[in-house]
């Protein structure tokens, strides 16, 4: 009962409300009123006065007693409502607790209104704890509830009779069959292979007597039969529990498809792990080893129990122990190293390459919890690059001296440019030349050399390819044996003693001689020096072999070639005499014609280099041009000389001198077409000229610049029968015939000639 009670009375007459509260107050009750006689104020005071308990007169005026019933239950049904009546028959008072009042009494027997209150009260109170109760218990069932249908494990409760009581929506999902199908049926019948049924059948008579069986509160893992028939992995956790004195068993059934995936996949991942020829490495975050393959062992030759527990730094050569660090830094950081090259140290203490991949290790949060390393030794792959690269090096080197021997003119300079291009192309230190002397002594003469301090060293080496101390060396034995001399290490090889100490010092540690042979014949040495002892191998030396040959011939030619140019100076220089012989003859019997010649001359190999035509074309028409009109020679001087007009049989006799001269000079082999030039120089290009009445490109080119300069010469100065015409007579003359009589190129290159002042006759 409330500390102070609130009583809402519905009462017309206030004598009879008066009489109620004195037997309310003289029973103890503690209790504040309000009196309402109307619907609306009725309606009001349930809204606003909230009371506690409701007393009611059956008839009112104005308003009916099972009215305000009727809106109590609706708007206030936890207040309990007591009907205080002057006349109320049985049958009505009992209709009215029907209808939902708490209790009634009599206005004549108002002492039974506080025990009627009280009992009210309390009925009231233990009925909102019952519902509160209730509510409580319903709110537990549908949390229950709510988590039983949404567990990812399958929940199956089955009673006594092993029959499904409970059958959640992840038991649906996971077998097959809907609640509707599975409630109220057998479950091992249902969910269970045949070949468990007889042992769960057994096992479930003890179950029933006792709640108690071999797989009650363990966890085991069985077959799961699925709607369609298929068997599929579980992990059955069954619990008992004793229900109205019956044993219930409830069971969480999870699915372990994808476990069993996820460990065979696992499995698989081990056996490729451990069977992997990559060395693959756990590491803790403080670089300690926790786990290390098959692979692992075989490049670093530990076994796992010799190093698990380690610090990775062991595997480390002691210049290399900083590096560790700093890359177990980089990956505590969170970032990957891919593919890092580096030398990690055996068991045995050979050095290794290996290749090198890092990546952290996270736990789900993303925290690093470890290191992976995977190392892949590389060595066999790093010594073939190496040997790749220097064979590129050495084809290179062989490239680069055949493209000099091409281009090479002289001698020395083709040995000083090939001892360079050893030495930059090839990366070598230092390479020189020497050549065979066969003086008393049997000295090794050095020609050429190239490379920092190369000259200083070659200098005080003192050679000889005598049997004697000096001779003993690389180069004198590649001298007497024609065979390739190598000194794979300096500094052990007994035949280098004599000039070991300062070979060291100068930075060598391994050199090749090459011994250089014309007709079978040893004519010199190719020597080079490498800076790493053990440099050439057999590839190497089957690419330098080829090297030297190419530079003995090279030698050879080019010497051939500087005794061809000998010997074609030697021709040259008798085939000027020769013109210069005939020349002398002409100018002998006729000065004016001699002149004429050496002006035209002058004038065509000017005209010839302005054409920009190469030097062998500009010496042709020289040397034609000087003996141009070598014919005249037949013709009397008298008709050469002549002041007057010639006859038509005097100047048909002039025209001959183009055949005459070709007949005399044609059986002379001159390296120009010095006959034909003769021969054309009076043809023109539409065919007027003599004596053949050629046109056109039948001309040769050399004849079409002797045929303007010709002209322009004969204009420009005296002749017999009359005076000079001067320059710009000439120059109207060849540009009035310039492509009819004359080539339009000759024409422009003369007038340029003539007009700029680069040529005077």
């Amino acid at each position: 009962m409330p500390a102070e009670l609130k009583i809402l009375l519905l009462e017309d007459e206030p004598i009879d409300a008066e009489l109620a509260m004195r037997a309310l107050r003289k029973a103890g009750i503690d209790f504040s009123s309000l009196r309402v006689e109307s619907r609306d104020a009725f309606v009001a005071a349930l809204d606003d006065f909230r009371p506690d308990i409701i007393l009611a007169d059956y008839r009112l005026p104005a308003f009916d007693g099972l009215q305000a019933l009727a809106i109590a239950i609706e708007r206030a049904p936890d207040v309990p409502f007591i009907f205080v009546s002057g006349a109320m028959g049985e049958e009505f008072a009992i209709e009215t607790l029907h209808q939902g009042a708490a209790d009634y009494v009599l206005k004549d027997r108002l002492g039974k209104l506080a025990p009627a209150v009280s009992r009210a009260l309390q009925e009231a109170a233990e009925r909102r704890l019952r519902q509160r109760a209730e509510a409580e218990l319903a709110a537990s069932e549908e949390r229950f509830r709510n988590i039983a249908e949404s567990a990812q494990d399958g929940l199956i409760t089955v009673d006594q009779s092993e029959t499904i009581t409970y059958w959640n929506r992840a038991a649906e999902r996971m077998f097959g069959y809907s609640a509707a199908e599975t409630l109220g049926r057998p479950l091992h019948q249902l969910l269970a292979p045949a070949r468990y049924r007889e042992a769960i059948h057994k096992g479930w008579s003890h179950f029933r007597e006792t709640g108690e069986g071999p797989v009650i509160g363990h966890t085991l893992e069985m077959s799961g039969l699925r709607k369609g028939g298929e068997e599929f992995p579980v992990e059955l956790s069954i619990s008992s529990v004793a229900i109205d004195g019956h044993w219930h068993a409830t069971g969480i059934v999870r699915d372990v498809s994808e476990r069993h995936r996820a460990e065979a996949v696992r499995r698989e991942l081990a056996a490729i792990v451990e069977s992997s020829e990559d060395a693959i490495i756990g590491k803790a975050v403080d670089g300690r080893i926790t786990t290390w393959n098959s692979g692992a062992e075989k490049i670093y030759g530990y076994a796992a129990e010799e190093i698990v527990g380690k610090p990775v730094e062991f595997l480390a050569p002691e210049e290399r122990r900083q590096e560790v660090a700093d890359l177990l830094n980089l990956v505590r950081g969170g970032k990957s190293v891919a593919h890092f090259e580096t030398s990690r140290k055996r068991k045995d203490g050979r050095e290794i390459e290996v290749s090198l991949s890092l990546s952290p290790i996270r736990d789900f949060s993303g925290t690093i919890t470890g290191i992976s390393t995977i190392a892949r030794d590389i060595t066999a792959r790093k010594t073939a690059e190496r040997a790749l690269k220097q064979s590129n090096r050495f084809l290179r080197t062989l490239s680069r001296c055949n493209e000099t021997l091409v281009h090479a003119t002289e001698e020395i300079g083709l040995l000083e440019d090939m001892c360079r291009v050893v030495v930059e192309t090839g990366g070598f230190p230092m390479a020189w030349v020497a050549y065979v002397e066969h003086d008393a002594a049997r000295s090794v003469r050095p020609v050429a050399q190239f490379g920092e301090r190369a000259a200083e060293y070659v200098a005080a080496l003192g050679l000889t390819w005598a049997n004697s101390d000096q001779g003993e060396g690389p180069t004198g034995r590649a001298v007497r044996s024609g065979q390739i001399q190598v000194t794979r290490d300096i500094a052990t090889d007994a035949g280098f003693s004599p000039w070991r100490s300062r070979a060291l010092e100068f930075g060598y540690r391994s050199s090749v001689a090459l011994p250089l042979k014309a007709d079978q014949r040893v004519i010199g040495t190719l020597n080079i020096y490498a800076a790493e002892a053990d440099v050439f191998g057999d590839q190497e030396l089957s690419l330098l072999a080829e090297l030297a040959a190419d530079l003995a011939f090279g030698i050879v030619t080019v010497r051939a070639r500087a005794e061809q140019r000998q010997n074609a100076l030697k021709l040259e220089r008798a085939l000027e005499d020769t013109i210069q012989a005939i020349a002398t003859t002409i100018e002998a019997r006729d000065p004016y014609t001699a002149g004429h010649q050496q002006r035209v001359s002058q004038l065509a190999t000017a005209i010839a280099r302005e054409m920009q035509l190469d030097d062998v074309l500009v010496a042709g028409v020289q040397r034609g041009a000087e003996i141009h009109d070598i014919g005249k020679i037949y013709v009397p001087s008298e008709i050469l000389n002549r002041p007057g007009r010639l006859s038509d049989i005097e100047f048909s006799m002039i025209k001959t001198h183009s055949q005459v001269g070709y007949d005399i000079v044609k059986d002379i082999e001159f390296p120009w077409p010095i006959a034909a030039m003769i021969l054309q120089h009076h043809e023109r290009l539409d065919g007027s000229g003599y004596p053949q009445g050629l046109k056109g490109d039948a001309i040769l080119p050399e004849a079409k610049i002797l045929a303007v300069a010709d002209v322009v010469e004969a204009m420009m100065n005296h002749r017999p029968y009359r005076a000079a015409l001067g320059v710009d007579s000439a120059i109207a003359e060849i540009a009035r015939s310039s492509g009819r009589l004359f080539d339009p190129e000759v024409v422009t290159a003369c007038t340029r000639l003539l007009r700029n002042g680069g040529f005077s006759v």
